[in-house]
């Protein structure tokens, strides 16, 4: 068994096995990692031998987390690869090579698998043998309105079903992410019924997938600034921010779009995430260096105490706006954003967190000081 306690725990951050995600991870200095349980989605390449992708990508995830425990998660059957998916998926014994395979990876826990036309049978059995395996049983509901019958069905089974874990992933739709809350609140109200001790993340995904289109342009189409607000922070108040509802997003990237193609020459975006917002500036110059330098230059002058938590994405954006630019592609600068995001959200969750704590005082309830 596998022990990991969930009580240090700020934030919930969902990333994939993609090189910008898990360099921006990668950097994250430990104290940090430690308040947070990344969800790592394994995600194949077309490079690699079909089954032996999916251990490259396991291999990937927990030499970025270096032995601290973390979530894994096969996510939906992938354009390639498609036969190893489903071989992992396999629902023979409660999921046993799914099981098995993430048994090898120290620190790693399984997401409870339901792929499409599973038995619920099958997945309820698999959650019991992961709570005996492991420890810590967590379950991963997609869409704006999710299907939890199988995931009741399977909390039914458990020995401790209070103590499992239900991530509710409302995707990456900036549009309707806030029109979840209402879902959000009734299933908290209905599980706390009858779960009194389970464990809810929410978590959603407002980084636009062209984010680079907003924003101000005071002298034509170039330079452009912009501040957007980062909604899943809101929504996460909106259904309940206590201590069994906790905060989770997907690390501000949205995944249709990253990785893609490469920018056009001399263009370049920067993005810095602080205090529940995105501030973004764009720059097209006649060299990728010469538009890094401005465009970090005008995060540096217009972020006070910028550099002072010495975050490896903020040294990456004070050596551009030096002139030594670090980040040269769409990927690099994609990675600065992925490790300040996640920094930004550790803090200020043990923030909000201590100030929760504080609050019954504050209220005047001796018995919960």
């Amino acid at each position: 068994m596998k022990d990991v306690s969930l009580d240090e725990v700020v934030y919930f951050p969902s990333l994939r096995t993609q090189p910008a995600e898990l360099l921006g991870l990668r950097e994250l200095d430990r104290a940090r990692k430690r308040r947070m349980l990344p969800l790592l989605t394994l995600t194949p390449t077309p490079r690699m031998p079909a089954l032996v992708d999916f251990r490259h990508a396991a291999r990937q995830a927990e030499e970025v987390m270096r032995s601290l425990p973390y979530l894994v998660d096969l996510g939906r059957a992938p354009s390639e690869h498609a036969a190893a998916w489903r071989q992992l998926v396999d629902p023979a014994q409660g999921f046993r090579l799914w099981r098995e395979f993430v048994q090898g990876h120290p620190g790693a826990l399984p997401v409870v698998q339901a792929p499409d036309g599973a038995n619920p049978r099958a997945v309820a059995q698999q959650a019991v043998d992961i709570e005996r395996e492991f420890g810590l049983v967590v379950f991963r509901l997609r869409g704006a309105v999710p299907l939890t019958t199988g995931v009741e069905l399977a909390l039914d089974q458990l020995d401790a079903p209070g103590q499992a874990l239900v991530v509710l992933d409302f995707g990456t739709e900036r549009d309707w992410l806030l029109g979840c809350a209402g879902n959000a609140r009734d299933l908290v109200l209905r599980w706390r019924a009858r779960w009194p001790d389970l464990r809810v993340v929410v978590m959603g995904n407002s980084f636009p997938s062209a984010a680079q289109a907003l924003g101000r342009a005071p002298t034509g189409e170039f330079p452009r600034s912009g501040r957007l607000a980062l909604l899943e922070r809101e929504l996460h108040r909106r259904v309940d921010a206590s201590a069994r509802v906790a905060y989770g997003d997907h690390g501000s990237v949205h995944a249709p779009s990253e990785p893609g193609a490469e920018w056009p020459p001399g263009l370049v975006r920067i993005d810095y995430t602080r205090q529940g917002e995105w501030r973004f500036e764009r720059r097209l110059r006649s060299t990728v260096d010469e538009a890094s330098q401005e465009a970090a230059s005008a995060i540096v002058s217009g972020a006070p105490g910028f550099g002072e938590r010495g975050l490896w994405g903020e040294h990456a954006i004070q050596e551009a706006a030096n002139g030594r630019a670090f980040a040269r592609g769409r990927e690099e600068w994609t990675a600065v954003r992925v490790n300040l995001h996640l920094a930004t959200q550790v803090d200020e969750m043990i923030e909000e967190a201590a100030a929760y704590t504080r609050a019954p005082c504050a209220a005047g309830s001796p018995s919960s000081c």
